[in-house]
């Protein structure tokens, strides 16, 4: 069944969205890796390491579910390989996290889900909806905003090189995220072993070569 990645900058509403969906669905929640693994107090190249391993996961989880669900939800993407080149990462890093991604789709042991589906609002609803929500501290919120316009950047290139595969709404309301979704998995394409190959080399180059 369809694995879809749900995306967007903090206070948008995802994990709320997630939620929603899985109360009118039968939908199994791959949650963001602090909820899933917890802390850790690892640092430098270990703790990279400890990311990329919880990405695999991630997705293995993901995978297995779709066995047993209608659907499968991945509360944020298992390659964030954008979101470290929006904040500088460095460049012997990207590479090295590039190169274990490569490997691992030719191992089968990640890929692409189905489609993405990308929310994103202005500052003002972002910042209030963060406000009001008391549960979570989003002590990254103010970093969180710079990733609006180069997140959509990327997800847009996406789309361009496998039309259909990412969609990108504003996030009016929780039903609307729910229809968009909906959507979104019935217009996406299914991505062979070779294209989603292609997809990959291509999402690299276009970090290595474009401006976030």
């Amino acid at each position: 069944m369809p694995i879809v990645c749900l995306e967007g900058t903090s206070a948008v509403g995802k994990s709320t969205t997630c939620k929603a969906f899985a109360e009118i669905y039968d939908t199994y929640i791959v949650e963001e890796t602090r909820f899933l693994f917890g802390p850790t107090n690892l640092k430098g190249i270990e703790l990279v390491e400890w990311h990329l391993e919880c990405q695999i996961k991630r997705w293995q989880i993901a995978l297995e579910k779709s066995k047993e669900h209608e659907f499968v939800l991945l509360d944020g993407d298992v390659f964030k390989l954008w979101y470290d080149r929006t904040y500088g990462f460095d460049e012997k890093m990207f590479e090295y996290e590039s190169d274990y991604f490569r490997r691992k789709i030719i191992l089968n042991e990640i890929s692409f889900p189905h489609c993405y589906v990308v929310l994103w609002s202005d500052e003002a609803k972002l910042r209030k909806q963060k406000e009001s929500d008391k549960t979570r501290k989003r002590g990254g919120f103010e970093k969180h905003l710079k990733l609006v316009e180069p997140q959509i950047k990327y997800f847009t290139a996406l789309n361009a090189f496998v039309h259909n595969f990412a969609g990108i709404y504003k996030a009016e309301t929780i039903d609307g995220n729910l229809l968009n979704i909906r959507n979104q998995i019935l217009i996406s394409p299914r991505l062979s072993k070779e294209n989603t190959l292609h997809l990959y080399d291509f999402m690299i180059n276009f970090l290595r070569t474009t401006n976030p």
